[in-house]
């Protein structure tokens, strides 16, 4: 009802900052493919565009390009910058990488090998060296590309996804899915007219005073979310100074109170009505003096049973102030992850923790629930898997409970089924010590939606359980799609304190 006033308020804003920099925005949409066309990236660049220039940006859109038409559209944005831009290249279509180099790929594209890619399509290094040699003072270049390969089974065998790079400096990467991984093209509903990365960032980019890096974070959560955790948008920075798409409303000369006002108003409305204890705490971080702050912090109380009530459950679960430290190793991943989990409190409705991992050391709270189920409780924003029940022992609940739980785990765009089974207890060692652990392995399979003949994807998990540890003491997982190997990844106990 009222956005048009605000929309007015934004640039207002957006044009008192800005004055002094220029913010120019190349914005590409290739859909209408002659080999698999796809249905959302035009949408999804003219959406972005929209917010782009509400934020304001001198935005150039531009549609199903050709080859021609692509190298044209790029050229002409590079000559474009200078030492006072601010640069944001968006691209929704085709992509592919070959030899740790990502391509885009143009509406004309024809291939007949892997070695026709670079001939065929546009490398990303081209616009990046547009941006460094101008100078820009902030590169920003938001890849949503991370579909399928268009060319499989044609000789054209480039590995999924794009490959990972690093940021020039001055630049932000942003993919719509982590390195090696594919996103989905929408998620398949009747109305459903833009990619789900898309529509969260159209949305974060006019959050007022929002730091760049926060917005993709913010983009990274909602998507991780929304997906179920198949996908997981990724970034790469080396962005000096700061930048926000939106300048603070703060700044701005009247009617700016009520415009921060609004914003509160929307994100408490946006997390009061799901009476989740997370999305309480991101208010309060937020708006830690805000108008319903009280309110706020009296439901988290009333969210959070005595400890006894859990107690009640299980003698075993763990204490306030427990912790455990894990190493994360990948197949697809260069170098370890450490994650640290610490309660932070006990309840019937599960475990609060506080998160921190060695590639993020922001802690971040969550809610791990108590039955049979999946949870990003590992940050999934640090690309950690999902993990599986860490407190089912604890909790007194392998047996019945899980053999008769209905579950499932989203992946690549199949909603897989898995059945439990409860195994013998035995021998497990890991980087802190050897347990007599309790054995859990989930295991399932299903065929991909709009994946090749062969997109089957088939799970299995690996759970080892130790009292004396209160928690998960190794996690294992195998994913293969298609028969091609899809996640090879372990978690296993470095360092642990339990009361």
């Amino acid at each position: 009802m009222k956005r048009w006033w605000l929309a007015l308020i934004l640039c207002w804003c957006c044009g008192a900052a800005c004055a002094q920099e220029q913010r120019v925005a190349l914005v590409i949409g290739n859909a209408a493919y002659r080999v698999d066309p796809l249905d959302n990236p035009v949408n999804d660049a003219r959406l972005v565009a929209t917010s782009l220039k509400q934020a304001g940006f001198d935005v150039t859109l531009a549609e199903n390009l050709d080859r021609r038409g692509l190298l044209g559209a790029l050229r002409a944005f590079g000559e474009r910058l200078n030492d006072n831009a601010v640069a944001v290249l968006y691209y929704a279509g085709h992509g592919l990488q070959l030899r740790d180099r990502n391509y885009l790929i143009p509406i004309d594209a024809e291939m007949r090998s892997e070695d026709e890619i670079p001939l065929a399509g546009i490398d990303i290094g081209f616009i990046l060296g547009r941006m460094s040699a101008a100078k820009s003072r902030v590169n920003i270049v938001i890849l949503d590309a991370c579909r399928n390969n268009p060319f499989a089974g044609k000789s054209v065998h480039s590995a999924q996804g794009l490959a990972q790079m690093d940021a020039p400096v001055g630049t932000l990467l942003a993919y719509a899915t982590a390195p090696g991984k594919l996103a989905a093209d929408g998620l398949g509903g009747v109305n459903d007219k833009n990619g789900l990365y898309a529509q969260q960032l159209a949305r974060q980019v006019l959050t007022p005073g929002l730091p760049v890096e926060h917005v993709f974070k913010r983009v990274r959560e909602a998507v991780v979310r929304a997906s179920r955790e198949a996908q997981v948008p990724w970034e790469s920075s080396s962005l000096q100074g700061e930048f926000s798409f939106v300048p603070a409303l703060a700044s701005a000369r009247e009617g700016v109170g009520d415009v921060e006002a609004a914003a509160e108003l929307a994100f408490w409305n946006s997390v009061q009505g799901a009476g989740r204890a997370d999305d309480l705490r991101a208010y309060l971080r937020q708006y830690p003096r805000g108008r319903f702050a009280a309110l706020a912090q009296s439901r988290l109380d009333a969210a959070a049973p005595a400890v006894s009530v859990a107690s009640a459950l299980s003698d075993k679960l763990p204490r306030v102030g427990d912790s455990w430290r894990y190493r994360v190793q990948d197949q697809f991943r260069l170098g370890d992850l450490f994650v640290t989990a610490k309660v932070e409190q006990v309840s019937a409705q599960g475990i609060a923790e506080s998160r921190t991992t060695s590639a993020d050391a922001t802690a971040r709270s969550a809610r791990v629930a108590l039955a049979p189920s999946f949870s990003a409780v590992h940050d999934a924003a640090a690309l950690s898997p999902a993990e599986f029940s860490p407190y089912l022992q604890a909790a007194g609940l392998i047996g019945p409970a899980l053999r008769g739980a209905e579950l499932s785990q989203q992946i690549e765009q199949a909603t897989v089924p898995l059945r439990a089974s409860v195994e013998d207890e035995e021998k497990v060692q890991v980087a802190a010590g050897t347990f007599r652990a309790q054995k859990i392995v989930l295991r399932g399979q299903a065929q991909a939606r709009g994946a090749a003949k062969s997109g089957v994807v088939v799970t299995e998990h690996r759970l080892w359980y130790a009292s004396e540890v209160k928690r998960i003491v190794k996690h294992e997982i195998t994913t293969t799609v298609g028969g091609a190997l899809h996640q090879s990844t372990s978690m296993e106990l470095v360092e642990y304190s339990v009361r």
